[in-house]
């Protein structure tokens, strides 16, 4: 019996669908095939000229280690190709893909260093690398190496994922498949063609030791014959779009088989890489220089000092203390730009996003104008969204440069997010595919191309739990010699004492220093009227959560009053709970409408459950009245509190800490133009407990406190911010304990604490987890969990919404139903189910508020409110123990089903 003949193996190391020969994508006349050999010669080649710092030491045998692994990363892709569709939600053709799935897993060699590399390229997950090192670690040579620096191997596993992935991206937009090469994902660099030199590509930022290299791309052509199309053309007419693929597949691989030994190639084509071209003149300007450029103004004397502190320092690591309204902002941004720091800021609210993204904005518009035809960009990180603006020119680009919204994971020039999605990057949490990229750009050391600068802004909001966390993320990112500063206005001296490690910058407790930033301010800006402000305390209402109605009509009454004196004017009512300020901006809605010179469209209201896309068109109506001098009345709660710049002229605030106190009043004549501005606190603490928003300070400090506010009758911080005090910070253990054992297991590859990673269990602010809340209007149809972004959503703690009935009636409401979200390995896709058993912490938790009537009072959404109240869900089950248990009961199908979730108790809570 005869032999059948061998199969010629598939040398393929990428595969395209140019638009240009194709106008027809379904029915493709040409296909083009870059060699293997080709792309991987080219990898090497880039690795070759990477920059020798971003290897370990020896430099030689970390560089071998990384050449050895390129050579062999995919050998396996002969083996495993295969052409695929991809269809629309309809079934219908959308374009041809390719894979090679499984390729990694073939690669072999007897170094196991080498063989982790080309196995780990393309997945980059905290999964992976982990159990990666861990396993090396077992070989005494290895084991010195990642002791030294335990981060060693995912550093060159980068920079093999990084070379593979620029010369992906070049290869398709040599060959002309723009299409998938915007879809690379993972990407770290910014790669644009010049437009005044054929062929060459500029990189940027350029991480190479040569300042210009050379590659060589090639490429097979297969041209469709008649009967080939008519295949893929009978496919089409048969309703069949889904066997396009597997079609395609067969008719590509028979043609390969009948190739000659050198099958038709299209002409070589040569690139030059080169850097961006940047502008030399700009790299030794001083502090005036830059900000006048970027804001048109002349720097103050805190501002100086800290250009010069972070532009001459190798590793910053601050701790600037300076009052509201100085520019701490600007202080910080500004060197940051000129030096190519990457900056990331984590906030301490979501709600700070919006105000400080038009802040940013506003300033790298302007720094782009300096380096012509550089894209600049910001990365907005909610945790589930990540959004990516792009500027070039002074301009905003009118469409994100990539459709494809992982493809710059935390690349851009500053990166604004908060401090629970930054724990949660920090810990790589999140998508299990490329979860580690977050690890090792926080961890960007100081000899990277593209260095990173951590900068806390509001310091000072941290207590409990997240201050816990802040601590020990502040310490372990200054043990790591990483550069970080943090700003405050009002961190009480006992938090500021955890931080002596970090070098002081003080214009608040430094007279001499604080009295050279007033006499500045005074001599050059125009706010003749700066840190003035009138004060008075409304001492006859007693805080009262049982009966907040006396507070509220004694709120009302005080903006009336003002407004009654002078309409026209500028008022911002601050107040502890959501249903308190809704309560008061209805009733002043009211009132307004029975009066003919005040227009209610200058009414504000705005809380943290207000839906986020209405919260962030309110906000930017109301900052543009701001900017215009135009009246308007704010009636809000602390969202509004922290770094959000308003400049009002009456601040009218319930009785808060006095650190919160001293923030808001830094939104009332923040610009010091205001003669007449006025801070009134409503509103005092005595029989009743004190408020649980209240309680870091004591009765013997309250005390104090209020005899402070007494005692004014102007607005003085300095007396107000001599009250600030925490009693002793005692750490929650366990939350020391979670921090320390999920920085082991992600910085040190200990797998024996791998399963509290595996649980989600980061504990940010509270042991209570958060679910989302959404409501339905009934208008999305059926696919339900397609259009969840596009409705109204709040984030609240669990625990609000459990169950309860007294004698005002029950808070359960119609069609509330409890979903989780979940990934659907097969259609690749995310999908919601009913919620089931299991942990919390685990869990993407959905609640859906749908407008179908069940039997019980239909819930009220209105977006001008927003959800006020909340609706109870879940069954609180009484438990011993650390773990509180909360049970969901629901019908499905006639049936009554379960599930009950699990989370920690908070300390106090726990027997």
């Amino acid at each position: 019996m005869s032999k059948s003949p061998r199969q010629r193996p598939y040398l393929f190391g990428r595969v395209f669908f140019p638009s240009k020969p194709n106008p027809n994508p379904a029915i493709p006349n040409e296909i083009y095939l870059q060699p293997l050999d080709n792309h991987v010669g080219n990898v090497i080649k880039l690795g070759e000229y990477w920059k020798p710092n971003d290897f370990s030491n020896p430099y030689q045998s970390s560089f071998l280690r990384f050449k050895k692994s390129a050579g062999i990363h995919d050998k396996g892709k002969p083996q495993k190709f295969e052409l695929r569709v991809e269809n629309n939600k309809n079934g219908e053709f959308k374009k041809y893909i390719y894979s090679f799935r499984g390729h990694r897993f073939v690669a072999d060699s007897k170094d196991i260093w080498v063989k982790k590399l080309a196995r780990g390229h393309h997945d980059f997950s905290v999964q992976d690398i982990c159990r990666d090192t861990y396993e090396l670690k077992k070989d005494s040579e290895y084991a010195k190496i990642l002791s030294n620096d335990p981060l060693t191997y995912a550093r060159e596993l980068y920079i093999l994922e990084m070379c593979d992935q620029i010369e992906a991206e070049l290869a398709c937009r040599v060959i002309g498949d723009e299409e998938q090469a915007e879809s690379r994902t993972f990407m770290d660099y910014t790669i644009s063609k010049d437009e005044s030199e054929p062929n060459v590509y500029r990189i940027d930022p350029w991480i190479f030791s040569k300042d210009e290299i050379e590659l060589t791309f090639k490429s097979w052509v297969f041209r469709l014959s008649e009967d080939d199309k008519a295949k893929l053309q009978k496919c089409r007419k048969q309703n069949r779009d889904a066997d396009l693929g597997k079609t395609l597949d067969v008719i590509t691989k028979t043609w390969w088989q009948n190739q000659p030994e050198k099958p038709e190639e299209a002409p070589s084509q040569k690139v030059i890489l080169k850097p961006y071209q940047s502008e030399d003149n700009l790299k030794d300007k001083d502090c005036q220089f830059w900000y006048q450029q970027l804001a048109g103004f002349a720097p103050n004397p805190m501002q100086e000092e800290i250009f010069k502190e972070i532009t001459h320092t190798d590793a910053p690591a601050f701790l600037i203390k300076a009052p509201t309204g100085s520019g701490k902002f600007e202080s910080v941004l500004f060197p940051a730009l000129a030096k190519n720091y990457r900056l990331i800021l984590p906030l301490p609210a979501r709600s700070l996003l919006e105000d400080q993204k038009q802040r940013v904005e506003k300033y790298l518009k302007r720094f782009s104008q300096l380096y012509p035809k550089r894209e600049i960009s910001l990365v907005i990180d909610t945790g589930s969204q990540m959004y990516r603006w792009v500027y070039r020119d002074g301009k905003e680009e009118p469409k994100p440069r990539t459709s494809n919204p992982r493809r710059h994971l935390y690349k851009g020039d500053v990166i604004l997010t908060t401090l629970d999605k930054f724990l949660y990057r920090y810990f790589a949490f999140g998508d299990k595919q490329k979860s580690f990229v977050f690890p090792l750009r926080i961890h960007r050391n100081k000899t990277h191309a593209e260095k990173t600068l951590i900068c806390f802004d509001e310091a000072h909001t941290y207590d409990d739990i997240s201050f816990t966390n802040f601590h020990g993320l502040v310490k372990s990112l200054y043990e790591a010699g990483r550069s970080l500063i943090l700003m405050t206005a009002t961190m009480p001296p006992e938090y500021v004492k955890r931080f002596n490690y970090l070098i002081p910058i003080d214009y608040l407790s430094n007279v001499e220093k604080a009295a050279e930033l007033a006499k500045f301010q005074k001599e050059n800006l125009k706010q003749p009227f700066l840190n003035k402000r009138g004060f008075e305390w409304l001492h006859d209402i007693v805080i009262n959560s049982q009966n907040t109605e006396p507070f509220q009509q004694r709120v009302l009454q005080k903006i009336i009053q003002k407004l009654n004196i002078q309409s026209k004017r500028r008022i911002i009512a601050v107040v502890q709970t959501v249903k308190d300020a809704v309560a008061i901006y209805q009733r002043l809605k009211h009132w307004l409408n029975l009066q003919s010179d005040i227009d209610d469209q200058e009414l504000f209201l705005y809380h943290g459950r207000l839906d986020g896309k209405v919260r962030q068109e309110l906000y930017t109506k109301l900052k543009q009245r701001d900017n215009d001098n135009q009246p308007y009345i704010l009636i809000t709660t602390s969202a509004i509190e922290v770094g959000c710049d308003l400049n009002s002229e009456v601040l009218i605030s319930e009785i808060c800490l006095p650190e919160n106190l001293i923030q808001r009043a830094g939104r009332c004549n923040r610009k010091g133009d205001i003669s007449n501005a006025n801070v009134i606190v409503v509103g005092k603490v005595e029989g009743e407990p004190i408020p649980f928003y209240a309680q870091s300070l004591d009765e013997a400090g309250w005390k104090k406190y209020q005899e402070t506010l007494q005692s004014l009758s102007v607005f003085d911080s300095e007396l107000i911010g001599k009250c600030i005090s925490r009693s002793h910070h005692i750490d929650d253990y366990r939350v020391v304990e979670l921090f320390s054992m999920l920085h082991d297991y992600v910085y040190s590859a200990d797998l024996t604490c791998q399963p509290i990673h595996e649980k989600g269990l980061v504990i940010t602010r509270s042991w209570t987890p958060s679910v989302t809340l959404v409501y339905d209007d009934g208008t999305h149809g059926d696919r339900i969990e397609e259009k969840i972004p596009e409705m109204p959503q709040v984030t609240v703690p669990v625990d609000r919404l459990i169950i309860r009935k007294d004698e005002n009636g029950s808070n359960e409401y119609a069609n509330t139903n409890v979903y989780e979200r979940y990934y659907d390995q097969e259609e690749t896709q995310w999908k919601i189910r009913p919620l089931r058993t299991g942990y919390a912490y685990q869990k993407d938790i959905i609640v859906i508020i749908s407008r179908q009537h069940d039997g019980k009072k239909e819930y009220t959404y209105n977006s001008e409110l927003g959800f006020v109240d909340l609706p109870g869900v879940f069954i609180k089950w009484r438990t011993t123990g650390f773990e509180q248990k909360l049970q969901y009961k629901y019908n499905e199908n006639d049936k009554q089903k379960s599930a009950v979730i699990t989370y920690i108790k908070a300390l106090e809570d726990t027997p």
